[in-house]
């Protein structure tokens, strides 16, 4: 797994070099070449996933090593549909360092894959992670959105420009949370097959409840007139943040029925 996921540290460092040369020039054959980087990067990244399968014979979901793999993977993903569905080749110059940031983390906490342990091993856990995962980088992407509106208001009235940002964040929000609710639902499932209960008052269960609760409040501001602009931008920033304490800090720094 690790030659793949050195490989793909390269290919998005240099897909992420191509894209920002080609923000500042403009010339179109580098958005080819930064757009097809990515893609490769993806590709070899995956293979990186496919032989953690290969080799524990479960989803590569078991360990913060493999949620922190998935976490970049995903990313990449939003930042792929973003680039190939809507032309957008700037939200990635923040996306693609956080997704190698992820890589480079987890091979800092690399650990020994094997088998799941029997409360992890039901679809209802792999539906949960993935879901959540899939929220986590679709707020990644709503990240990045807020923080180029924020810097694009900072040069002066470009109202394009922060509408695109600003439609970015919003529909990334909008999103994440479908995901997030699926998560939590899921969660509760599984957690009712694997300690008989929906609920139970530890910190990651009520961080998450947190997440949802405050992106719920985002997604409904999007739609207020007066809450649109830098204030939800800020307030988008600041979720960010709330969503890696939920993921890393909750599972390092607190006992927790979902710590690593």
């Amino acid at each position: 797994m690790k030659p793949f996921l050195f490989a793909s540290i390269a290919v998005y460092v240099l897909s992420f070099i191509t894209a920002a040369i080609y923000n500042l020039s403009g010339k179109s054959n580098l958005e080819k070449i930064s757009r097809l980087l990515l893609t490769i990067g993806l590709v070899v990244h995956s293979f990186a996933l496919i032989e953690r399968i290969y080799s524990t014979g479960h989803a590569p979901m078991a360990s913060m090593y493999e949620t922190l793999v998935f976490f970049s993977w995903t990313t990449v993903v939003t930042s792929l549909i973003v680039a190939y569905r809507y032309k957008e080749r700037t939200t990635e110059l923040i996306t693609v360092p956080i997704a190698v940031l992820a890589i480079v983390f987890a091979l800092v906490n690399e650990k020994p894959g094997g088998p799941l342990t029997l409360i992890l091993d039901t679809r209802w856990f792999e539906i949960h992670v993935t879901a959540s995962f899939a929220a986590y980088a679709l707020f990644t992407l709503a990240f990045s959105g807020a923080v180029l509106y924020l810097i694009t208001s900072l040069r002066g009235n470009e109202n394009g420009e922060l509408l695109k940002y600003q439609d970015i964040a919003g529909r990334s929000v909008l999103w994440g949370f479908f995901f997030f609710s699926a998560s939590m639902f899921s969660g509760a499932v599984w957690g009712y097959l694997a300690w008989g209960t929906y609920w139970m008052w530890e910190p990651k269960i009520i961080w998450s409840f947190i997440v949802w609760v405050y992106y719920a409040g985002a997604m409904h501001a999007y739609y207020l007139k007066e809450w649109r602009g830098k204030g939800l931008s800020v307030a988008t920033v600041i979720g960010f943040f709330v969503v890696i304490f939920t993921y890393l800090g909750v599972s390092m720094l607190m006992k927790s029925s979902h710590s690593f």
